[in-house]
C-alpha cells in the first residue's frame, strides 16, 4: 500500500481536552499505518506529547496565518497528499494550502461550533462529525451538501475491562472530575456547586480528584475553600494528566466519574459509572430509557436543545446507595460503547475515507495503446 504525507492542523486555547485526544489517537494510527505524519500546532504540553511519541510537529502560531503557512511549507514542502483540519485559524491555514496546491482536505467538527462551514463546504472534500447531532447541525447549515458529512464517533484507547461490576457498600467514595475548566464548561462547575448541601452534610469520606485546568479552576478552589468545611471531604487539584496510563489509574481507583464526551467513554470502557455533564447539557446517569440520547449527543455534547433538568445530588446519592442502578448504568454504558463508539469501527471508517480521497494519487492512470 502506498504511503502518504498527511498534515494535521488544529487550533486551541486549552492545553488538553477531547480535541487533543481525538487528534492524538488519529495521528498515532496514521503513523502506525506507515504514513508520513505532521501536526501543525502551537508550543506547549500537547506538542510535547506528540514529540515524545515520535510524531513530527511544526511549531506555529495560528494567529499568524501567513507565517504559519510559510513554516509548514519550509518543513514539508507543498507535496502534501491530504490535510485533516479542525475549527479555528488552523482551518483557515489548511484551506489556503488546499486551494493553492490542490490538496484534498477533511474538516472535523467536534461540537456546536461549526465555524461558518456553509461559506467553504464546497472546498472541503469530506466533513467528519463526532455525533449525529453535530452532523444534523452541519446539514441544517448547508443541506445541499449532506452527502459530504460522515459521523466518526469518539472512542476509547483503553481495552474494555473484563471483570464483574463491583458496587461497594461505601463508607468512603473516590470521585474523579475530568474536564477542561474553561468558560464553555461552566455548566460542569455549576453542577459541582449544586453538590454543596450534600457535601456539607455527608458522613461519607469523599475524595475529589479534579483532573484538568482552565480559568474556572479558581472558581472551584474558592467554592471548596469557602463553603465545604466538612472534614470528610478531601479535594485534590491534579491538573492536566497527559499520560493515558496515569489517567487510566485515576479512573480505575475511583468509584465514579463526572465528565463529558470522551471522558465518559473512557470511564465506561473501564467499567466505572459516569455522571455525564457537558458544555450545554446535564444528562446524569445512562440507563435503559435514555441511552439513545447519550449516543446522539456524544455523551453530553451538542443536542437539539440544551438540557439541564437533572439533580446531580440526587444522581450521586442513587449511585452510592442503589446497587441495581449502579450496575445497570455500567452494563448499559459498556454495551453502548462497544456498539456505537467502537474503536476499530471508527478507525476503519476514517481510514477508508482517507483511502478513497487518496485514490487518484495511489493509482496513476496512463494512456494505453491497443
Amino acid at each position: 500500500m502506498k504511503k502518504f504525507k498527511i498534515l494535521y492542523t488544529l487550533y486551541y486555547n486549552s492545553e488538553m481536552g477531547g480535541l487533543h485526544d481525538n487528534v492524538f489517537a488519529t495521528v498515532q494510527e496514521a503513523k502506525n499505518r506507515g504514513h508520513e505524519v505532521y501536526v501543525a500546532c502551537r508550543e506547549g504540553i500537547f506538542q510535547n506529547k506528540l514529540k515524545n511519541c515520535g510524531i513530527n510537529v511544526i511549531n506555529i502560531n495560528q494567529d499568524q496565518k501567513i507565517n504559519s503557512i510559510n513554516k509548514i511549507l519550509d518543513v514539508i514542502g507543498s507535496d502534501i497528499d491530504l490535510i485533516h483540519t479542525h475549527p479555528g485559524n488552523s482551518r483557515i491555514i489548511a484551506l489556503r494550502l488546499a486551494r493553492t496546491y490542490d490538496i484534498p482536505i477533511i474538516y472535523h467538527v467536534h461540537g456546536a461550533w461549526t465555524d461558518n462551514i456553509k461559506n467553504y463546504i464546497t472546498e472541503v472534500s469530506s466533513v467528519f462529525a463526532v455525533s449525529n447531532s453535530v452532523k444534523q447541525k452541519i446539514i441544517e447549515s448547508c443541506p445541499e451538501y449532506d452527502y459530504k458529512v460522515h459521523v466518526i464517533p469518539n472512542y476509547s484507547d483503553y481495552e474494555v475491562v473484563n471483570e464483574p461490576i463491583k458496587h461497594k457498600d461505601l463508607k468512603s467514595l473516590n470521585i474523579a472530575l475530568i474536564s477542561r475548566l474553561e468558560k464553555d464548561k461552566s455548566l460542569i462547575v455549576e453542577k459541582i456547586k449544586n453538590l454543596k448541601e450534600f457535601l456539607v452534610n455527608t458522613t461519607y469520606k469523599i475524595t475529589f480528584n479534579i483532573i484538568g485546568e482552565g480559568s474556572l479552576k479558581y472558581d472551584l478552589i474558592k467554592f471548596f475553600s469557602e463553603h465545604i468545611t466538612n472534614k470528610n471531604i478531601e479535594v485534590n487539584f491534579i491538573g492536566w494528566v497527559s499520560d493515558k496510563n496515569v489517567l487510566k489509574s485515576y479512573i480505575l481507583k475511583c468509584d465514579l466519574v463526572i465528565g463529558p464526551g470522551r471522558v465518559a467513554i473512557d470511564a465506561l470502557t473501564l467499567k466505572r459509572p459516569v455522571i455525564v455533564v457537558g458544555s450545554q447539557n446535564y444528562y446524569g446517569i445512562i440507563n435503559s430509557e435514555n441511552w439513545q440520547r447519550f449516543v446522539s449527543s456524544n455523551f453530553g455534547g451538542l443536542g437539539p436543545k440544551p438540557i439541564n433538568e437533572g439533580d446531580i445530588s440526587n444522581d450521586l446519592q442513587i449511585l452510592i446507595s442503589d446497587k441495581n442502578v449502579y450496575k445497570e448504568s455500567v452494563e448499559i454504558g459498556t454495551k453502548v460503547i462497544q456498539n456505537f463508539f467502537n474503536r476499530q469501527d471508527a478507525i476503519e471508517k476514517m481510514f477508508n475515507i482517507y483511502d478513497i480521497l487518496l485514490f487518484k494519487k495511489s493509482n496513476q492512470f496512463h494512456n494505453c495503446s491497443f
